[in-house]
């Protein structure tokens, strides 16, 4: 797409706007159907907002979405195929929306908050502004920024010694990165609107720095499961979806839950944001003393999300873990609805058995 010109004679360089960690493994196709949403999210959408039409192989026949910009014929199939993770058919091809690519027109930004309140506060605020939204935008805890500032090699540096003068203290101060982008002018509106607000909330400019040494590891930083496990360290991450009137709740009560286990780090953060509400994604990082412990202790955060109001999942897809909650979560009317769409569609259960989206009434005895 960014090459267009070249290859097929376009005016316009072109991107198609959806960058997830995964990038370099991932699957168009996975995208869609496990509903992920890339890192520029808050301006492109998430995978299932650019989805045009889709085409897919079910035991009950073949059939392609319509792909019209816009149709009032019932129900959107295009709709109900999305996230179905492989249970109502096989994903053969899809049609996704494209825009155009200027680069040129980004503007890299990054404040540093007193704390975390301040940092949600001129968050919530921007989202609603009305003015137009960043690309990438993401806001770190205080657990998360001290990390993240190690990380970004700002930690130590004169502006770190001058941050701290100006009374943003390790453990308590917040991270806010991100840029802006499209149309030269609309770019530059946003970034001087952005700047605007994270000053009135109490932020302090960082300059860009920190943004490209994040966008420099942004790829990379996956591996550093494999080689943590090396030396018994597991790190894993559970997100969520809040409304801005529970996320502090949502916050405090799943950090509490991990932070009271020993030895264990808690880093969160927010990446995607709608001008209704945001996601927590949980980073924990510890010592586990067997695989039963382990989950153990997935569930349990599980737990906490649902009794503090998240949803069960943001980006990463239902799959077998989260499915057994599933009815709990959507209610039993809504279930009976996927699970009569999927005896339509695969009425002898052959696609992808064993407690995907929990519509496997007993998944063990599936598996068998």
């Amino acid at each position: 797409l960014n090459r267009s010109p070249e290859l097929y004679k376009t005016k316009h360089k072109y991107t198609g706007g959806h960058f997830p960690q995964s990038f370099e493994f991932s699957s168009v196709g996975g995208w869609v159907v496990a509903l992920g949403s890339g890192q520029q999210s808050t301006y492109y959408g998430d995978a299932c907002d650019i989805v045009f039409s889709q085409e897919y192989v079910t035991p009950a026949g073949d059939f392609k979405t319509l792909d019209y910009v816009a149709t009032a014929t019932g129900p959107k199939l295009n709709d109900i195929m999305k996230g179905s993770e492989g249970s109502f058919g096989i994903l053969v091809e899809l049609t996704m929306k494209i825009f155009r690519y200027q680069p040129q027109n980004q503007n890299n930004f990054a404040f540093i908050f007193p704390d975390w309140e301040s940092a949600v506060n001129a968050s919530r605020e921007a989202l609603q502004g009305e003015f137009g939204r960043p690309s990438v935008f993401r806001i770190s805890d205080a657990e998360e920024t001290d990390v993240a500032l190690k990380l970004y090699g700002v930690e130590g540096t004169i502006i770190d010694k001058l941050i701290q003068l100006r009374g943003y203290k390790p453990s308590k101060r917040c991270l806010l990165i991100g840029h802006t982008e499209g149309e030269k002018g609309y770019s530059k509106h946003v970034y001087k609107m952005i700047k605007k607000l994270c000053r009135q909330f109490g932020g302090m400019s960082l300059t860009g720095y920190p943004v490209n040494n994040w966008k420099h590891g942004r790829f990379k930083d996956p591996y550093m499961r494999e080689d943590l496990q090396d030396y018994g360290i597991i790190t894993d991450t559970l997100e969520t979806s809040v409304s801005w009137d529970n996320l502090h709740a949502v916050h405090q009560g799943v950090r509490q839950y991990i932070k009271d286990r020993p030895k264990t780090v808690c880093m969160t953060h927010a990446s995607h944001f709608y001008p209704q509400g945001t996601n927590l994604y949980f980073i924990f990082i510890s010592k586990f003393k067997d695989e039963a412990e382990y989950k153990a202790f997935q569930e349990g955060i599980l737990d906490k999300i649902q009794e503090f109001g998240g949803s069960l999942s943001h980006h990463h897809g239902v799959g077998r873990m989260i499915g057994p909650r599933m009815q709990s979560h959507i209610g039993e009317v809504q279930m009976n609805l996927l699970r009569a769409i999927k005896k339509q569609l695969d009425p002898n259960n052959i696609l992808n058995p064993g407690g995907q989206l929990g519509l496997d009434s007993n998944p063990s005895e599936t598996q068998e």
